[in-house]
């Protein structure tokens, strides 16, 4: 015991404290770094959201579906388009699958502001998405039970082409214009027995194709990528070439190869910078995202409290994801800003550590110019 009380006498009671405070400080400091590494900028509800979920959307176009029916919205006149399925841009006009066999709603510049006006073709097929490649649209549309696809030259007679012809039932949503010709995705329905499946409820798989077009015949399917048991719901564009987003897996496509990506979601968008965001199940906790070749996962702030249908980029740095029951906006931008949490965590830190250290070459140099030995 004498030693200890010995071993006291000697220690001054401000190096106890500062070893207290310093201790305090490393506790403290550790819970703010876990609080800070939520991802910043998320929040409940959608910036500048219609009063009902967003299913499609593009430039200043939005379709939406409320309380009363499906709306299309344009230029801020509101309309009601209660069998609507997509509005796409190409060329500086914007067209919308209404619903109305052989016609496509079209909008240009030259309008009034919320004109629509009705592009006749020449077959009446039901349209439920399509996508523009130089002069030519590529559409997704009704075959029965499945879909197919049909091509239409930009030109005075909107001749429609004949339909691909496939193999099993397809159940097409999204297409997107790839090099000279179109990447196409959805679900495949095996037949009955496949694999052992159930026989009363064969399985839908992911499904790609990798469609060309020669602007007379039907439109040919020149490769075929069949997933796991669920669908790609979501075809983006990038720098590096077009992502599958699926609910079993994902899937980067250039124009020689498929490389698969561990990534599972519900529905995905890129921001303005090219990062492509992958919003889960409801209930999850974290979001993944993909830059520059590389898979991060962020934690959110809560779980997700919505089961994601549709997600878009405003061009504001802003994201909107949107589901039945509500939506969910991030701004892309805090995440990297000085002013986030993190940023603030981390700037405390520099300041902090810089102060220290200006203090200990201070007493160093206070100590040098008294004479004091160490």
């Amino acid at each position: 015991m004498s030693d200890w009380k010995h071993y006291l006498k000697e220690e001054s009671e401000y190096q106890w404290l500062s070893f207290a405070a310093f201790a305090a400080i490393i506790i403290i400091g550790a819970i703010l770094i876990d609080w800070s590494s939520d991802l910043s900028g998320v929040r409940q509800g959608a910036i500048g959201a219609e009063d009902g979920m967003v299913i499609d959307k593009a430039g200043n176009a939005v379709l939406y579906r409320a309380e009363d029916g499906t709306h299309l919205k344009l230029d801020g006149i509101d309309s009601t388009a209660p069998f609507a399925t997509c509005i796409t841009e190409h060329q500086d006009i914007t067209y919308a699958c209404v619903g109305t066999p052989g016609e496509l709603m079209v909008n240009e510049d030259k309008y009034s502001a919320g004109e629509w006006r009705t592009m006749t073709l020449s077959s009446n097929l039901s349209i439920l998405d399509v996508s523009g490649n130089k002069l030519a649209l590529m559409m997704i549309v009704q075959d029965g039970t499945a879909t197919t696809l049909a091509g239409v030259f930009l030109e005075e007679s909107l001749t429609v082409s004949p339909l691909t012809q496939n193999e099993g039932d397809m159940h097409l949503t999204s297409i997107v214009a790839h090099g000279d010709g179109w990447i196409v995705s959805g679900s495949w329905q095996a037949p009955v027995n496949f694999l052992g499946s159930n026989p009363t409820s064969p399985p839908l798989y992911e499904l790609v194709l990798k469609v060309i077009w020669d602007g007379v015949s039907a439109p040919t399917i020149e490769d075929t990528h069949i997933g796991g048991i669920g669908q790609i719901h979501s075809l983006i564009s990038t720098d590096e070439g077009v992502i599958a987003a699926g609910t079993f897996s994902s899937l980067l496509i250039t124009d020689s190869n498929y490389e698969l990506l561990d990534l599972t979601s519900s529905s995905a968008i890129a921001d303005d910078d090219g990062n492509v965001w992958f919003f889960g199940e409801v209930g999850s906790t974290t979001v993944a995202l993909y830059e520059d070749g590389e898979i991060e996962v962020k934690k959110l702030p809560a779980p997700l409290q919505i089961q994601p249908q549709y997600a878009f980029n405003d061009q504001d740095g802003v994201i909107s994801v949107h589901g039945d029951t509500g939506a969910l906006s991030i701004d892309t931008e805090a995440r990297q800003s000085f002013t986030s949490l993190r940023g603030i965590m981390d700037l405390t830190f520099i300041l902090f550590s810089l102060t220290a250290v200006i203090m200990m070459l201070w007493n160093v140099a206070d100590s040098i110019r008294t004479g004091e030995e160490f």
